[in-house]
């Protein structure tokens, strides 16, 4: 009796690529998903397809198709305002900011702190030497007794004539602009210390040496002279 013949064996298999099983895959899939698509139109051509009950039956074909496309547009829009979006928020180079025609703002540079320059030295000024006090007025002894009787200062120097009893006192050019009132009482007052200091007569003469008031002849006081008139 003769052996039984083994049944083939599978082993070793035939080596099969997984991107060709991959590929033969993919499209079967497609293929299912083309009929399945066919099929889903042919129902919504025929009206076999649900819609909502407030959408007229006989309109049934047109849902689907509108509402797909309302939400594909949609979608668009949606991806369109995100790139926007992120296209603005992206950094640019300088040559692209240009050709795109947005500014990009400049980068703030902080500037160098700016050292102080040194102070200048400035020559002050020399002081100005200020202006000696004129030298006290000296007086003589006679015109420092007046001048107790002359705080306005119009007399302007004296001389006396002791072996005639005559003061002749040279009065300031202020004592011509009193009046008449106030020249014969500074007289009168001068008169009293002439006499307090020995001298009978007083004489007042301006600077040209005319006769300005002279004592009385008879009895006391003076007599107020214009300049030039006789005494």
């Amino acid at each position: 009796m003769a052996d039984p013949v083994p049944p083939p064996s599978d082993l070793p298999a035939p080596y099969a690529s997984p991107w060709g099983q991959l590929g033969h895959a993919a499209r079967a899939v497609l293929a299912s998903l083309r009929l399945k698509l066919r099929e889903l139109w042919r129902r919504n051509r025929e009206g076999d397809l649900s819609v909502p009950g407030f959408w007229p039956q006989g309109l049934a074909p047109l849902f689907w198709p509108l509402l797909l496309a309302t939400l594909l547009a949609l979608s668009l829009a949606l991806a369109g305002q995100v790139w926007r979006g992120l296209s603005q928020t992206a950094p640019q180079a300088p040559g692209e900011a240009a050709a795109t025609g947005v500014q990009m703002p400049a980068p703030t540079v902080a500037a160098p702190a700016l050292e102080a320059p040194p102070p200048v030295a400035v020559d002050k000024p020399m002081p100005l030497p200020e202006p000696e006090p004129p030298p006290p007025l000296e007086l003589d002894p006679l015109l420092a007794l007046l001048a107790q009787d002359d705080p306005d200062h119009l007399i302007a120097s004296a001389h006396p004539a002791p072996a005639e009893g005559r003061l002749v006192l040279t009065m300031a050019p202020a004592y011509t602009t009193l009046g008449e009132t106030n020249r014969r009482r500074w007289a009168e007052r001068w008169q009293q210390r002439a006499r307090a200091l020995g001298y009978e007569r007083l004489e007042l003469v301006d600077g040209r040496q005319r006769l300005l008031a002279r004592a009385a002849l008879v009895g006391s006081g003076m007599i107020l002279l214009d300049p030039g008139a006789p005494g």
